[in-house]
């Protein structure tokens, strides 16, 4: 690993160029930020982290630890001690310090401030919406086994359980298809919660041409214990719902509904809403971001 650019830290950004196999084919860029001034991240008191904390000369050999440690997104460098956190394991607290010995980053794209906070793929037999809210453990929530090592089908930064705490501004649910973004909303996350920033009142973008315009009856991370990160315009019976959104949760009462094993991530291909019963379209997995800044 090279450390290309080492910012200083009043300009918040560290940026490292990995080439695990010292081949420039190998390379690739990650890129931490500073949380806003002031925030850290630590282990709730009396919780035997994942990873334990170890001595660090400066905020680069910090940078170093997490950017080998599997499932490093966030680490801390306080006093002369580096914490590394395991993004999913890990029970973390937010403290507020006025004091620079102590900072905490992320992991961000080149370019990209958002910080990814949930991802799921379709057909992968996890419940979404109980996942992403905590509701329950890894275990409940799916088939797949997370290790310390692998859980491809789904990821649940333990920031979550921090949102309200979190200087978080903006919220991006996006899904994508192939390579393309089929769909992508931002949402104002300032003052939120887990549960509540999403709504239609704080949507701030949409591909959708009358997202703000149109009828719209629910927008619910969980609506009828069933249908997760539902978005309606008119729910009226099977053939005549109308809508955004909708990742499938068994039951499925609907045949729109019935087109494999759930989540089924489906989305309106239209400018506007869409007939569920008429025209969808199916994304191959669903990410939740947040940004700081």
């Amino acid at each position: 690993m090279e450390i290309v650019k080492c910012q200083p830290i009043l300009k918040l950004i560290f940026i490292l160029l990995q080439c695990p196999f010292y081949m420039k084919a190998d390379c690739f860029v990650k890129q931490y930020e500073l949380l806003t001034r002031k925030y850290n991240i630590f282990m709730q008191a009396g919780v035997q982290p994942f990873y334990p904390p170890r001595n660090a000369k400066d905020r680069v050999e910090c940078l170093r630890f997490c950017a080998l440690t599997t499932f490093c997104h966030i680490w801390t460098f306080a006093n002369g001690n580096c914490h590394v956190f395991h993004s999913m394991k890990d029970k973390l607290r937010v403290e507020k310090l006025d004091s620079p010995s102590s900072t905490t980053y992320y992991e961000t794209k080149p370019g990209d401030k958002w910080f990814k906070v949930y991802f799921v793929k379709k057909g992968s037999g996890f419940f979404v919406g109980k996942s992403f809210l905590g509701d329950g453990n890894y275990e409940s929530w799916g088939p797949a086994e997370c290790t310390s090592i692998l859980c491809p089908d789904l990821f649940r930064s333990n920031l979550i359980d921090n949102w309200d705490k979190l200087p978080i501004q903006k919220v991006k649910l996006t899904a994508t298809e192939g390579n393309n973004t089929v769909v992508h909303i931002v949402f104002d996350g300032e003052g939120s919660t887990k549960s509540d920033w999403f709504s239609m009142s704080r949507v701030l973008e949409s591909y959708w041409a009358d997202f703000k315009t149109a009828p719209n009856n629910y927008f619910d991370i969980i609506f009828d214990g069933i249908r997760n990160f539902y978005i309606s315009s008119i729910h009226n019976g099977c053939p005549g719902d109308m809508g955004w959104l909708i990742v499938t949760m068994p039951p499925q009462f609907c045949s729109f509904e019935k087109n494999g094993p759930y989540p089924q991530i489906m989305y309106s291909t239209k400018p506007t809403c869409t007939i569920w019963n008429e025209e969808y379209g199916l994304a191959d997995d669903f990410s939740i971001f947040v940004s700081f800044n």
